[in-house]
């Protein structure tokens, strides 16, 4: 839901034919975030352009959408409310990678929660972050 591999047409659509069915994921490159610390591009790609990392042919070569702003950018392009939208970003893709444990809060399952704050213009904000039940942000 980055608008480059998906039109926001594309993710409406998706969204609204497939509800409960759709995995909100991310291949974001980890080090455009800075968050990998030193990492250096692999042979063959350019640069960022047009808001994803291309090879030199211009060919995608990852992203740079983060989870929030997926978040944020489905529930602005779809029809589809933050409910839906956050099953599509944990529910969904933990069924669909067989982890049973994860993906809602329920007895028995993993405490991996994040806290958000979703403005009223649709920006998504991580709070707080928790990992099997201990503090990590």
């Amino acid at each position: 839901a980055d608008g480059v591999h998906l039109e926001p047409a594309a993710v409406d659509l998706a969204m609204r034919a497939a509800r409960g069915g759709v995995s909100l994921v991310t291949d974001a490159v980890a080090h455009l975030s800075r968050s990998a610390g030193p990492v250096t591009m692999s042979a063959g790609v350019g640069s960022v352009a047009d808001g994803a990392p291309r090879l030199a042919d211009g060919t995608l070569a990852g992203s740079c959408l983060t989870m929030t702003e997926a978040l944020g950018n489905t529930m602005q392009w779809s029809g589809v409310g933050l409910g839906g939208v956050l099953r599509a970003a944990t529910t969904v893709p933990a069924r669909v990678v067989g982890l049973a444990d994860r993906g809602e809060i329920a007895v028995g399952k993993r405490a991996d929660l994040v806290s958000i704050d979703v403005s009223d213009e649709g920006y998504v904000t991580v709070g707080a972050v928790w990992v099997a039940g201990r503090r990590v942000r």
